[in-house]
């Protein structure tokens, strides 16, 4: 499958500062990093976006860096984002735009179980390995095993990010690909 912009939404799952200070400095700069191009890039091209707060309550905000990017945030205490009516609502309104781009933390949890939920449920999940993490790096592997023998796409960063122009003559390639050097 070809990851088409046109067709795409990005999802961030639970980035929230309380989850994401269970990953080392150097795993959770990078991580954001990944995230926050894709991210970038998809507010350039148009995609849709949406975040998701697992818990806030207990775990807190979304943090702001991500939250710009995104329509909206939606709150939930499900592991899985189409377990929250919002969020599948959110989804279906998306209409012609099956592939769901997925980011965010605990992949071995909640980017999991959201992808399994999304092929089920007839969209085309994404979930990019660079743009994802578990606070113990060695469930990672593991769960991206799983998620490829259900057969989910999983790619990296910057190959979504160069999929979505297609080509070097695309007008935003060479502000956005700056980016990515």
């Amino acid at each position: 499958m070809r990851i088409e912009a046109a067709q795409s939404v990005i999802l961030a799952v639970d980035l929230q500062d309380r989850l994401l200070g269970t990953l080392s400095p150097v795993r959770r700069a990078l991580l954001l990093r990944n995230i926050t191009q894709l991210l970038e890039a998809a507010t350039a091209l148009g995609l849709p976006a949406l975040a998701t707060a697992q818990y806030p309550q207990g775990l807190g905000p979304v943090r702001e860096d991500i939250r710009v990017h995104a329509a909206d945030v939606l709150e939930k205490t499900a592991f899985s984002c189409l377990r929250s009516s919002n969020s599948r609502q959110w989804l279906e309104a998306q209409d012609g735009r099956p592939q769901v781009i997925l980011t965010g933390i605990e992949l071995h949890i909640c980017v999991l179980q959201t992808a399994l939920d999304l092929q089920a449920g007839g969209w085309q999940p994404v979930v990019v390995a660079d743009a994802c993490a578990s606070r113990d790096a060695e469930h990672q592997q593991p769960a991206l095993e799983r998620l490829r023998q259900a057969g989910v796409t999983v790619a990296v960063a910057e190959s979504v990010f160069y999929e979505w122009l297609g080509d070097a003559a695309h007008p935003a390639f060479r502000t956005l690909a700056a980016a990515w050097r």
